[in-house]
C-alpha cells in the first residue's frame, strides 16, 4: 500500500511539474504587439510680414488647418499687422504663402492714391463693388482679386494683377489705365 502511494504522489509531483512547464513555454511574457502608426501628414507654410519670426512653418495636417495656425507657428502678429487685409480663418496648403501687410503702408497707399490718382481704381484696396467698374472685370473675378491679395498681400505693382486666374495680357490692356497700388 505503501508503494502505491509513493507511485501514486510521484506520478502526481510529474504531472504537477509537467504542467507548470507547459504553462512556463506557452505563456507570453513579451509586450503586446504593437501596429505601426500611420505617417503624420504635415505641410509647410511659408508666413512673411508683419509676423513676430518670418518663416517656413510647418503643422501636422488635421484636415482643418487656418491661417491663423500658421501666423501663430511664426509667432503671432506683430502690433503694425493689418488683420483687416488677410482673412486668418481661410484654409491651408501645403506649399501656400501667407504675407500679413503693415497697417501704415496700406494707410499711405491709400492716401496717397485718393490724392493722386483721381478716378483710378486702387487694386490693393478696392471693394469687390468698385473692382467691378474696370472695363472686363465681373463679380467674381472681382472676387478673385480680393482673394488673391488676402492671400498674397498687397499688389507690389499694377502688372502683378495678370497673377489673378482669368486676367491675361489682352484683359490687362483693357484697364491698366484704370488702376494704381
Amino acid at each position: 500500500m505503501k508503494k502505491k502511494f509513493l507511485i501514486g504522489f510521484g506520478i502526481a509531483a510529474l504531472v504537477t511539474l509537467a504542467v507548470f512547464f507547459l504553462i512556463e513555454i506557452f505563456s507570453d511574457d513579451s509586450p503586446p504587439l504593437e501596429l505601426p502608426t500611420p505617417p503624420v501628414k504635415k505641410i509647410s507654410v511659408y508666413v512673411s510680414g508683419q509676423v513676430k519670426n518670418i518663416s517656413v512653418v510647418e503643422l501636422e495636417d488635421n484636415g482643418n488647418l487656418r491661417f491663423v495656425d500658421a501666423v501663430n507657428m511664426a509667432g503671432g502678429l506683430t502690433d503694425l499687422a493689418d488683420t483687416e487685409a488677410v482673412n486668418l480663418a481661410a484654409p491651408l496648403t501645403d506649399g501656400q504663402h501667407i504675407h500679413i501687410p503693415t497697417k501704415e503702408i496700406l494707410l499711405q497707399a491709400q492716401n496717397s492714391s485718393s490724392a493722386n490718382s483721381g478716378d483710378l481704381v486702387n487694386i490693393n484696396t478696392a471693394d469687390a463693388e468698385r473692382l467691378a467698374t474696370l472695363k472686363g472685370i465681373g463679380p467674381s473675378l472681382a472676387q478673385r482679386i480680393i482673394d488673391y491679395r488676402e492671400q498674397n498681400g498687397a499688389f507690389k505693382s499694377v502688372d502683378e494683377i495678370k497673377n489673378v486666374r482669368g486676367i491675361g495680357d489682352k484683359k490687362f490692356d483693357a484697364f491698366k489705365d484704370k488702376i494704381t497700388i
